[in-house]
């Protein structure tokens, strides 16, 4: 490279050296720092020679100094013979710890995305504040979305409620026979919704929108929406989106009923219900879904026993039994009887 064109970059290489090597606590307590002759030798392994008074009317430069009527460009702290290093920076590494520990538990991110995103953010900081971030917050046990591209999903829905546009899509189910397959609904049929709100619900994203073919607003699970794509169809059903209520029309549809003190309790399903008892218990280490027969199946996981709890399961009729604990199914029961004795 030309002595002329790699100056030019040498300021580049120091701004880039102080960030990657040199770091502070959040008081701005000098961590790890680098003194001039080190910013030397690695400029000269990039091809640059240069001498310290440079190196330090560059660092002068990069903080918007005397000699400059500059804004800073970095908080480089130190030097006249003790270590240089940066005092704070763009985004604080505690700021930093936040997000990555927001990305590493998304469900809605997969798990190979994740760890993109979070090799990324390790820019932003030291090499050495980098080595903690995958350590301290990968969680190995998290249910995360298996596919790759519910964020570009997402980026087409939002996309298409800004347009005012329809979008069209498959929809999968779970297969009764092998929980793990999925298939498309309406025997494979695309269908064709008016996007209205994106709702974040226990760690899932569900599109509320207008359904064209039963003519009313419902929700659809965004990590089981395949192929979306944008239409060049005008939204329809806004007047009834609207009438409904946003905010009561996400409490009741996406209200839970798990936290607390919750107990490990079992309950029998219909088949039908599979799609459904899956948004709401989603598997996982403390989730475990058995297959009783070829109508059947079995939910055991943690739930806070309460009325809200046996309300649920009354709502689902006959397609629902509580199998176990038995005290569980004993107490159901006497519930179910003083709501009997009302009537009498």
């Amino acid at each position: 490279m030309p002595k002329s064109e790699s100056q030019k970059l040498k300021l580049l290489y120091i701004a880039d050296y102080l960030m990657r090597e040199t770091d502070a606590d959040d008081k701005g307590n000098m961590i790890n720092g680098v003194l001039l002759w080190q910013i030397k030798d690695y400029l000269k392994e990039k091809g640059i020679e240069a001498e310290e008074h440079s190196i330090r009317r560059d660092i002068d430069l990069l903080c918007g100094g005397k000699d400059f009527a500059l804004d800073p460009i970095l908080d480089v702290r130190g030097g006249k013979g003790k270590p240089i290093y940066l005092g704070s920076r763009f985004l604080p590494f505690e700021d930093l710890e936040i997000i990555v520990e927001c990305v590493a538990s998304a469900n809605f991110i997969s798990k190979p995305e994740a760890e993109g995103l979070i090799e990324s953010l390790k820019h932003f900081c030291s090499k050495h504040q980098a080595e903690s971030l995958t350590s301290e917050y990968i969680v190995a046990e998290r249910t995360k979305y298996t596919e790759k591209n519910t964020l570009k999903q997402l980026r087409k829905i939002k996309g298409s409620i800004k347009s005012n546009r329809k979008i069209s899509f498959f929809y999968t189910r779970h297969n009764p026979n092998k929980i793990t397959d999925t298939e498309n609904r309406r025997k494979g049929k695309r269908y064709i919704v008016s996007p209205f709100k994106v709702v974040l619900s226990n760690g899932n994203h569900y599109l509320i929108g207008y359904d064209d073919t039963y003519h009313r607003i419902l929700p659809y699970r965004v990590d089981r929406m395949k192929d979306v794509k944008p239409t060049d169809e005008p939204r329809e059903g806004e007047d009834k989106y609207k009438r409904m209520g946003i905010s009561d029309y996400a409490k009741q549809t996406f209200g839970m009923f798990i936290g607390g003190n919750a107990d490990r309790i079992t309950i029998q399903f219909e088949n039908s219900l599979l799609d459904a008892m899956l948004e709401r218990f989603p598997r996982g280490s403390d989730t475990v879904y058995t297959k009783v027969d070829d109508k059947h199946f079995t939910v055991k996981t943690f739930i806070v026993e309460s009325e809200n709890f046996y309300g649920w399961v009354c709502g689902l009729g006959e397609k629902a039994i509580i199998t176990d604990p038995p005290e569980t199914a004993e107490r159901f029961k006497s519930y179910l009887q003083k709501i009997s004795e009302k009537y009498k």
